[in-house]
């Protein structure tokens, strides 16, 4: 008679997909867009397992708290944010204003809470390590920016400066455009309508940048 195989048990709450790194993706993914959008405290686990169709065991198998998801959640979103920043920064076939035009609108198209509003919501329940991963990959973004910078620099196309000061200056410039959008409605009881795109990019552009 052929021996039985011991069957081996799957860890409590992991997923039964042959595919787990979806699973993993698709968590990030939605956390980070439910964190960005209704910030720290009012998202849960559970809201999370739900929106991301994972089971609440599943979303405990990979993230033990909400601080640990948080903080992936966030560190994938600029990844993304980088590498996509990259990408249209470096997209033949326009000019270099066209290619930061389209950066500063993708960012401002996307809704979300303002990120240092974010971030000291969050903080509390962070450990210091956490928090550090978190501006680091913050500062990625700007990495990203500021090696443009610096090649417009070397070519004459820009005022010499450091570039990383010019990466900062344009990520500000976009988080003022992106709390006009939560501070002013349309015409609305006379007030004035969001900041632009455009408008952030021309007071970025003739401050720092100049025609040869």
């Amino acid at each position: 008679m052929k021996p039985t195989q011991p069957q081996v048990r799957r860890k409590p709450g992991r997923p039964k997909t042959s595919e787990p790194s979806t699973v993993k993706s698709t968590l990030l993914q939605t956390a980070s867009a439910l964190f960005m959008q209704l910030g720290f405290e009012s998202v849960s686990m559970e809201q999370i397992s739900a929106a991301s169709g994972v089971t609440k065991a599943s979303v405990y198998y990979y993230f033990p708290n909400k601080a640990e998801l948080f903080t992936a959640a966030v560190v994938h979103m600029m990844t993304g944010i980088g590498r996509l920043t990259r990408d249209m920064l470096e997209q033949p076939g326009s000019s270099f204003r066209e290619r930061l035009a389209a950066v500063a609108d993708a960012h401002m198209r996307a809704a979300h809470v303002d990120f240092e509003s974010l971030m000291r919501e969050a903080s509390p329940a962070l450990s210091g390590e956490q928090i550090a991963a978190i501006r680091e990959a913050e500062r990625s973004i700007h990495v990203v920016l500021a090696e443009t910078f610096q090649r417009k620099i070397d070519a004459g196309a820009m005022r010499p400066g450091d570039p990383m000061l010019y990466a900062y200056a344009f990520s500000s410039l976009l988080m003022l455009g992106n709390r006009s959008g939560h501070m002013y409605a349309d015409g609305e009881n006379g007030k004035l309508p969001p900041i632009e795109a455009d408008t952030i990019v021309d007071l970025f552009w003739y401050g720092a940048y100049h025609m040869v």
